[in-house]
């Protein structure tokens, strides 16, 4: 049942209307009113058969009125001449008696040939049947009163036939109504002759005899109503009619004899033949109009069925071209043009649909044209977009990177003046962190498709490049290197390569067991360098395998997946830059094995002109050293490594060679390879207050042993007073910056690291007078070898700006460099008096609450907005508005 299920649902589907077909629907439009017009032309054509028929029988039916009315005039006279006693009324009896069998005979033979109705049958019959005995001559026994009854009986049977003939008509001939007017007043003037024979009573007349003049009156005036008061017959009649009543009224009996009868006869026989005529004529009429119409009606019909055919295919046929049109956009010419688009080529005018009509399949086929051309504007707006969101990327890589590297110089400074084994371990640490979050920062830039800014790199070797990559992942003590190609890479590829390399090598790390290492190996080949990153970990599902590597070779699209495996994105985007070629497989560890293969356009290049700031002296790293720059391991997922973008050269060879070897203790003015001063004597207490340290952190996880730093004295010791004196909260001067563009990079980067720290902040019991210190040239090492090189775009050494962040650090370095004797311990190790050497203002009691004044912070917010504007201003003013964040 369950198969059959659908077949009836897909059954019932078909058959509804909504599912047919347009041809079929179009075919189902048209056929309805073809039928109701062939009905309907059907219909007229039956009703004018219909009308044609009833005319010619009309036509036949109206013979049979001239042998009635002869009948009628025939008694009538022969009444009138039955109530005169003279010789010659008994002649003209017999003569209307021979008229009235006549007319009897003519009416009998008509009756059988003019297609009578039955009622009409039936009136005829009763007229001759009330003639009888005239017609058999028994006159005699009829007195005046029977032969006035039965000629009314008969002038009512030929009304009463005339009466049937028009009911029978479909459009009644109004001549016959004349012809019942007329004879209805021929009637009148027999009754009048025959009155006039019988009555003697008075010299006036009878009042029947007066009725009989006044119904002939009124039937001249419905006469001279439908004829005209004009017509020489009405007239006549009416003068003949009052010539009578004037007689009668008179007393005479000479209503005008025979004669009298011959207008009345005229008009009866001009109307007979009138009727006779228009009855023939409309017969023949409604023939020729019932062919006439039926011809019209089929080619009507016929006409409709091609003009229905020839609209359909009309609109059929613009319809099949959209559809056709509409297919050819959204498969072909849509996405050509957004390939086009997202290539950064014109995409083009488009091709309008091949429907020119101004109807409504012409205005579909322009609305798709018009969607067709809006998808475009949208794509090309996306692209836009992408390319603004790529630009916001850069922006804040770049803003993060200064913030970055102002942290690792701060870090370096630490760094430098830390003695604590385990401190300074910390320090390395947060050091090798904030290096990694460099690494995210710069994989925006490659998310974003930014090209690496233009400046002077060096090139390295294939061995560097795999130190920098060891370098820049948290777990680098479980890496090793094996034999290494001595080919170089050019400076252009360099960074890409390393930030390739490391995301490989973090990917390798995050997903194999804490316990295995991961082994990097180069080889040269005749195609150029082969690197093999192997792990023994977790391993990847053959067709996720493929799906990636597929991914690979033909370069990462943003996906949803994107955010997942961001590593992939950054490694396919860096391949494709520069035609590497990565391929990854499982090996016998169960793990995965990422083979890259470095091009020989990128091993050719000669080494590049060297950087304009040259990165601080540092010793090689060793196998057991900490790394500076890697960022944290992502959540375990396939293959997603960290965020990409290219970052500066510089900062990868020193990720390469590792952390700097500490030094000793040494003046700020002498090279760090310089050697150590001689130990100084125990300095006097200085009388400070003491600040609350911060808890010691939880023991780290064991690794290789830090360098010590041997003690060392400054040669200049710092006058501290003996009672701390309250200084006036700094404010940060405006300093005049030979480069607005740098200037501007580099109070904008201090003032979004955070507000500046001042006396404010402190209670007045721990601010500390001090000499202002001497500024200094030189930066630390891991600084200067990591600052990005977008800082000094333009070629030249940017001299540093220090900001009122600094100002506290710099006078620490003071108290550090300060000629005071430290006491020592036994193992010969200085003691530290703790706080002595905290960063004035760093530290407060956490007794004592900090009173903040409004009115200051908002004076520094106002500073820092000052500042941002003029940094802004003068970005635009140089047309460098990439040299620094904005």
């Amino acid at each position: 049942m369950s198969n059959r299920g659908p077949a009836r649902h897909g059954q019932g589907r078909s058959l509804a209307l909504s599912a047919w077909p347009l041809r079929r629907k179009v075919a189902l439009a048209i056929a309805i009113p073809l039928l109701l017009a062939a009905t309907l032309g059907g219909l007229q054509v039956r009703r004018d058969l219909t009308e044609a028929a009833n005319s010619s029988a009309s036509a036949r039916q109206v013979t049979v009125l001239r042998p009635a009315v002869a009948y009628l005039t025939a008694a009538e006279r022969a009444m009138v001449a039955a109530q005169d006693p003279t010789a010659a009324s008994d002649a003209e009896l017999k003569a209307a008696l021979q008229d009235v069998r006549a007319a009897a005979t003519e009416l009998t033979n008509t009756e059988d040939t003019a297609d009578l109705t039955a009622e009409q049958r039936y009136q005829v019959d009763a007229l001759l049947d009330l003639s009888q005995a005239m017609r058999d001559g028994n006159i005699n026994a009829l007195s005046p009163q029977t032969w006035i009854a039965q000629l009314r009986q008969l002038q009512s049977g030929v009304t009463q036939l005339i009466t049937t003939v028009v009911n029978a008509q479909i459009d009644p001939e109004p001549r016959l109504e004349l012809l019942a007017q007329t004879l209805g007043g021929r009637f009148s003037l027999a009754m009048e002759q025959a009155l006039v024979s019988t009555d003697r009573s008075g010299d006036t007349g009878s009042l029947e005899l007066f009725e009989e003049l006044g119904v002939e009156s009124a039937a001249i005036d419905r006469l001279a109503s439908a004829l005209g008061d004009t017509t020489d017959t009405v007239n006549t009649l009416r003068t003949d009619n009052a010539d009578r009543s004037r007689t009668v009224r008179t007393g005479g009996d000479d209503l005008g004899g025979p004669e009298a009868y011959k207008p009345y006869d005229a008009l009866i026989s001009e109307l007979s033949d009138g009727i006779d005529a228009e009855l023939a004529q409309s017969a023949t009429d409604a023939r020729q109009r019932a062919l006439v119409n039926g011809g019209i009606t089929l080619a009507a019909l016929l006409a409709a069925i091609f003009l229905a055919l020839l609209v359909s295919r009309l609109l059929l046929r613009p319809i099949r071209k959209v559809r056709e049109g509409t297919l050819l956009v959204a498969n072909e010419q849509l996405p050509e043009a957004v390939a086009r688009i997202r290539s950064g080529e014109d995409p083009g005018q488009i091709v309008p649909i091949d429907v020119t009509t101004n109807e409504e399949v012409g205005q579909i086929a322009r609305a798709i044209d018009d969607m067709h051309r809006q998808a475009v504007h949208l794509a090309s707006g996306e692209a836009r977009v992408r390319a603004q969101v790529g630009e916001m990327f850069v922006t804040l890589s770049r803003r993060n990177t200064s913030l970055i590297n102002q942290q690792l110089g701060l870090i370096e400074r630490l760094e430098i003046d830390e003695e604590d084994p385990r401190r300074l371990e910390s320090l390395f640490r947060l050091d090798h962190l904030a290096a990694r979050m460099r690494r995210t920062a710069d994989s925006l830039l490659i998310l974003a498709d930014a090209p690496t800014h233009a400046t002077a790199q060096e090139d390295l070797t294939v061995e560097a490049s795999l130190q920098a990559a060891t370098a820049g992942v948290q777990d680098y003590q479980r890496v090793r290197i094996g034999a290494a190609s001595s080919s170089r890479i050019n400076d252009e590829a360099g960074a890409d390569v390393v930030h390739l390399l490391t995301e490989l090598v973090d990917n390798a790390l995050n997903y194999s067991s804490p316990e295995t290492t991961v082994t990097l190996t180069s080889t040269s080949s005749p195609g150029g360098v082969m690197i093999q990153v192997e792990d023994a970990g977790l391993g990847i599902a053959p067709a996720l395998l493929a799906g990636i590597n597929e991914t690979l070779r033909s370069g990462a699209e943003v996906t949803p997946d994107t955010a997942r495996r961001m590593g992939l994105f950054v490694v396919s985007r860096l391949a494709q830059r520069h035609g590497i070629t990565v391929v990854l497989g499982s090996n016998h560890h169960n793990g995965i094995t990422a083979t890259v293969l470095l091009p020989s356009a990128i091993l050719d290049g000669a080494a590049s002109a060297a950087p304009a700031t040259a990165p601080a002296t540092v010793t090689p790293i060793s196998a057991q050293a900490a790394s500076p720059s890697a960022p944290a391991p992502s959540a375990p997922e396939t293959f997603a490594p960290a965020e990409p973008a290219p970052m500066s050269l510089e900062a990868r060879i020193a990720a390469a060679r590792g952390l700097p070897q500490r030094q000793s203790v040494a003046p700020p003015t002498a090279p760090l390879t310089a050697p150590p001063a001689a130990p100084p004597a125990v300095p006097p207490t200085v009388p400070l207050t003491a600040v609350p340290t911060a808890p010691e952190p939880a023991a780290p996880r064991p690794v290789s042993p830090l360098p010590t730093r041997t003690p060392g004295t400054s040669p200049q010791p710092v006058a501290l007073s003996s009672e701390p004196e309250v200084a006036p909260a700094p404010v940060a001067p405006e300093p005049a910056a030979p480069s607005p563009a740098a200037a501007t990079s580099f109070e904008l980067s201090s003032q979004l690291a955070g507000p500046p720290m001042s006396a404010l902040d402190m209670p007045a019991s721990e601010v500390i007078r001090l000499n202002p210190p001497t500024q200094s040239d030189e930066d630390g090492p891991i600084f200067r070898s990591m600052r990005s090189a977008w800082l000094s775009a333009n070629g030249g050494e940017e001299p540093w700006r220090s900001s009122e962040i600094e100002a506290g650090w710099d006078r620490a370095d003071v108290v550090a460099e300060s000629e005071q004797e430290l006491p020592v311990t036994s193992a010969g190790l200085p003691k530290r008096a703790p706080g002595t050497r905290l960063v004035p203002g760093g530290v407060t009691k956490q007794a004592t609450a900090a009173i903040r004044d409004p009115e200051a912070v908002r004076l520094r917010l106002s500073a820092h907005a000052a500042g941002v504007s003029r940094g802004r201003a003068a970005a635009s003013a140089d047309h460098h508005p990439t040299e620094g964040p904005a």
